[in-house]
């Protein structure tokens, strides 16, 4: 085992010792906070080439894939300068630069790995009536609209409010957090309650009428689940009815985890079909887990909705136990407990994670007048794309280099 030569240097992360061991194939870094990080050779080298890193001045050697690993393999010597950790390989005299910042970010250690999958924290009733409201105004500064992206990542839900009650308004909003998703209702879904001989392609769908909706997840029988959401009320229903409804499905389901055991094993194991065929544009089908789990067994997104799913799709043998788990995770989705209701006034927004909560309305008199709500889409992945930006930006590194999980698409 060696120690580097060492220069004074400046960096968000200090260290006390840098040392490598040829015999293990392993470089290990003692940071001043008392945590070390262990980094293998081969790691070390293909960090170098990871051509998404961006780094110009550390070119692809030749076409492979990975660099190559020979057995003799060894460290001649390290550098640690101005931040910068410089291995010169024994083997060919070649060099790779790491910063020391990303190799604190991107330790191996357990604790480390699980600092950047951060746990939802879950919620109820009860807790959602004490969220904080944020100002339409705070989304124009960059550490208050963190705050909002946090809350979302969070808990899956924030709420929004004198946001300009003027229609189109929310395809501005969405802009502070990624590209609208276009949809077979366009990018900007009016749901307003209309006459049957005017929905159109919307016939059937029951955000255009006006019963009472269970709590489901938007467009769940597609492949690649809508993201998040932006619920913007422009008019709602003048008899008070249409009252709004969110759900935290993954509280239900780690809840079911508890509670039901054999229920929650058999939705997060066995894929399930969902679709719809509403009307003549609507032709999706898709099969997925209805409870999706991440490598650690944390749940990480949930699939439902009562009227895009169809009897079930399985071996005979398994059809019984499929509607025992059903029955089972709706009563603790559905449970009064966890149904959060709110009469949206103009000018409030809800922005939700439709792969992990679960909204819907109560019923409304279409009788009355117009009850009129806009809603736009955001992709996941642009979603946490801006939020890692935004952190960057005000300093916040320790939310920038936490992992995103693949919601409802992670199928273990």
């Amino acid at each position: 085992m060696a120690e580097p030569e060492l220069s004074n240097w400046t960096s968000e992360y200090n260290f006390e010792s840098i040392i490598y061991d040829d015999r293990k194939r392993q470089l290990y870094v003692r940071w001043a906070d008392g945590h070390t990080s262990a980094f293998p050779y081969i790691w070390l080298r293909h960090a170098m080439y990871f051509p998404a890193l961006g780094r110009p001045e550390q070119a692809h050697n030749g076409d492979y894939l990975l660099p190559e690993e020979p057995a003799s393999l060894s460290v001649s010597s390290i550098v640690a300068d101005q931040g910068v950790l410089t291995v010169v390989w024994a083997h060919d005299d070649s060099r790779t630069r790491h910063s020391l910042s990303f190799l604190r970010d991107n330790c191996l250690s357990e604790q480390a790995r699980r600092t950047r999958q951060p746990r939802p924290v879950p919620w109820l009733r009860e807790d959602a009536e004490e969220f904080e409201w944020f100002d339409a105004s705070a989304l124009a500064e960059p550490t208050p609209r963190l705050e909002i992206f946090c809350r979302v990542r969070d808990r899956g839900l924030a709420l929004v409010r004198d946001v300009e009650a003027v229609p189109g308004t929310v395809m501005e909003i969405a802009k502070y957090f990624g590209p609208v998703r276009r949809t077979h209702h366009g990018s900007l879904f009016d749901i307003r309650s209309l006459p049957a001989d005017r929905q159109g392609v919307r016939a059937n769908i029951g955000a255009t009428a006006s019963n009472t909706l269970a709590p489901h997840t938007d467009e769940g029988f597609r492949h690649a689940a809508l993201g998040i959401m932006l619920f913007h009320c422009l008019k709602p229903d003048p008899s008070g009815g249409g009252v709004s409804t969110f759900v935290d499905g993954i509280a239900a389901a780690e809840d079911l985890r508890v509670n039901n055991p054999e229920a929650f094993a058999f939705l997060r194991s066995t894929p399930m079909v969902l679709a719809a065929e509403r009307n003549k544009l609507e032709r999706f089908r898709t099969r997925c887990k209805l409870i999706a789990t991440d490598s650690s067994g944390v749940v990480r997104g949930v699939r439902m909705a009562d009227r895009t799913l169809p009897p079930v799709d399985l071996p005979i043998d398994q059809v019984e136990d499929a509607y025992r788990a059903l029955r089972a995770f709706s009563s603790e989705l559905y449970a009064p407990h966890r149904v959060f209701e709110h009469l949206f006034q103009p000018g409030e927004m809800a922005i939700f994670d439709n792969q992990r909560v679960l909204h819907s309305r109560k019923a409304f008199n279409r009788e009355a007048g117009e009850r009129h709500i806009q809603q736009v889409s955001i992709e996941r992945d642009e979603f946490h794309n801006l939020f890692r930006q935004l952190a960057e930006q005000v300093g916040r590194f320790d939310l920038a280099n936490w992992e995103p999980d693949a919601g409802a698409l992670c199928q273990d």
